[in-house]
C-alpha cells in the first residue's frame, strides 16, 4: 500500500554563507548526490524514454545505492535521478524500485544584512532574518519506507549545511589571504616607484627658454653663438663669464677725470723731505679762482626783466 508523505524543513544558514556559496552547492549536483554516503556510484545518463516532458530536458544520473532493509541483511540497488536548477535552488526527482518516488526541492530563502528585510513566510518556522535553507519533500512509497526514507533526508540535510561552513571558511580564508597579497603587492610597487621613476615615454622636451627683455639695447657680441644655442663654455679667468648680450662699451673717460683719478691717489711729495722734488703739491694743480684774472673769474648774471 503506497502512502503519501510531505512536509517542510527550514533550516537557518550560519552568518559566514553567503547566497552565492549556498546557490552553487545546490546547483552542483553530483555534490547533493554525495551527501547521502550510502550512495556508491553515480554517472550522467540520457534521458529515459519513460521521462515526462517536462522532465526530458532535465540532468539525468544513474545512482547505485547499499542499503539494508531489514536488520543484517545488506543489498545494492540502482535508481534513476532527475536535476533542474532554479533561480533560487534546485528540484530533485527519485525514481527507485519498490515504487518509492521522492521529489525534493532545496531552495535558499530570508535575507543578507545587506539586503532589506523582506516578509517571511508564516508556519514554517522561517527566521525573521538571515538565510535559511528550505526543503520541501513529497515521498511516496510503502508506509513501512517512509521512516527510513526521512532519516536518509535528514542525515543528507545535516551534511549539506556542515559542508556549506566549511566551505564558507575556505572561501573567506582564500579571499583573505588574496587581499593582503593585493595589499602587499601594492606597497612593494609604491616603495619602487619612489626609489626610481622614469620619465614618462610621451614626455615631451622643449627648448630652453628666451632671454629677459632689458630696458636698454642690447649688442651681441660678434663671436657669440647663434640665438637658441646653448652657451659656449669660455675657459675660466678669474671673473664671471661674460653674457651673450653685453652692453655696448662705454666711451673714454674725460681728461680732467682722469687726472682727477691720478691726483686723488697721488702722495704729498712734500712730505718726502728729498730736495730732488723741488715741484709745488699735486693739489696746487687745482684752479683756484682767487689767483686768476678777473676774465676768468664766472660773471655773475645779469637780472631777467620780466614784461
Amino acid at each position: 500500500m503506497s502512502k503519501r508523505t510531505t512536509f517542510t524543513t527550514i533550516t537557518p544558514l550560519p552568518a559566514g554563507v553567503s547566497r552565492e556559496t549556498a546557490l552553487e552547492t545546490l546547483h552542483d549536483h553530483l555534490e547533493m548526490i554525495d551527501l547521502n554516503p550510502a550512495h556508491t556510484e553515480r554517472h550522467p545518463i540520457a534521458s529515459p524514454a519513460e521521462a515526462t516532458p517536462e522532465e526530458y530536458h532535465c540532468a539525468w544520473y544513474s545512482i547505485t545505492d547499499q542499503i539494508s532493509y531489514f536488520p543484517g541483511y545488506k543489498g545494492k540497488i540502482s535508481f534513476k535521478a532527475c536535476f533542474h536548477d532554479l533561480g533560487l535552488g534546485v528540484q530533485i526527482h527519485v525514481y527507485a524500485p519498490m515504487g518509492l518516488d521522492i521529489k525534493e526541492k532545496w531552495s535558499i530563502g530570508g535575507n543578507t544584512p545587506d539586503e532589506p528585510i523582506q516578509p517571511a513566510e508564516i508556519g514554517i518556522g522561517a527566521p525573521v532574518s538571515g538565510l535559511y535553507l528550505r526543503e520541501d519533500v513529497e515521498i511516496r512509497c510503502n508506509f513501512m519506507l517512509t521512516r527510513f526514507v526521512r532519516k536518509q533526508l535528514k542525515d543528507a540535510l545535516s551534511t549539506l549545511v556542515a559542508r556549506l561552513m566549511v566551505k564558507a571558511q575556505l572561501q573567506e580564508a582564500t579571499e583573505t589571504n588574496r587581499r593582503l597579497t593585493y595589499t602587499t603587492n601594492q606597497s612593494f610597487s609604491r616603495r619602487s616607484q619612489a626609489s626610481f621613476s622614469p620619465p614618462p615615454s610621451n614626455a615631451s622636451f622643449s627648448p630652453p627658454n628666451s632671454p629677459p627683455m632689458h630696458s636698454q639695447p642690447m649688442m651681441l657680441r660678434p663671436n657669440a653663438p647663434p640665438l637658441g644655442s646653448p652657451p659656449l663654455s669660455p675657459p675660466y679667468t678669474g671673473q664671471f663669464p661674460p653674457s651673450e648680450y653685453a652692453p655696448p662699451p662705454l666711451e673714454c673717460p674725460p681728461r680732467w677725470s682722469e687726472q682727477h683719478s691720478q691726483v686723488a691717489y697721488k702722495p704729498e711729495r712734500e712730505s718726502y723731505q728729498n730736495p730732488m722734488y723741488d715741484e709745488k703739491p699735486a693739489h696746487s694743480n687745482y684752479p683756484v679762482y682767487n689767483e686768476m684774472d678777473s676774465n676768468q673769474k664766472p660773471k655773475p648774471m645779469a637780472p631777467i626783466e620780466l614784461p
